[in-house]
């Protein structure tokens, strides 16, 4: 069996900003913005649909925490840290563009969660994405997670 690599950050306590009693959170290594973070649940399960009520409620405590500590971080700091050790060359192109971003407070959020390997997920381990988003950041956000699928993002200018 392989071994999960959200199970061995928990065990190291490597690199969390966050935890309560079934969550932890990370600052997610490949940003695709700044404050890009993931909650992932401390026991190893692949599924959402596999949490119980008292896990879904404390899911959705730590998305509301994670969105304070984004709010109250420099998160150029973060990104220079990373830096100094990043986990590959993409890691490090990713952390650059966050700090060339200059962030400042962020201006909304898309909060997501790859369920199953058909929408995305590349580790098989639970992990909600919290995607802080900035006035600016892309040319017409419209649509927002829509646009996952490309052409299915702004639905009112669809041409028939």
């Amino acid at each position: 069996m392989s071994v999960c690599r959200f199970c061995e950050i928990y065990e190291r306590k490597e690199g969390i900003i966050y935890e309560n009693e079934l969550f932890f959170a990370q600052y997610d290594k490949f940003p695709v913005s700044p404050g890009h973070t993931e909650i992932i649940p401390i026991r190893h399960t692949i599924s959402l649909f596999d949490l119980g009520m008292q896990e879904v409620y404390l899911q959705h405590k730590a998305i509301f925490d994670v969105k304070r500590i984004i709010e109250n971080t420099d998160l150029n700091q973060i990104y220079k840290q990373m830096l100094r050790e990043p986990i590959s060359q993409s890691s490090r192109y990713f952390c650059h563009r966050a700090i060339r971003h200059k962030p400042t407070k962020p201006d909304g959020y898309n909060i997501g969660i790859n369920e199953g390997r058909a929408a995305g997920r590349t580790i098989d381990h639970l992990h909600t994405h919290i995607i802080p988003r900035y006035v600016g950041d892309v040319e017409d956000p419209i649509g927002g997670i829509r646009n996952v699928i490309p052409g299915m993002g702004d639905y009112r200018n669809i041409k028939f």
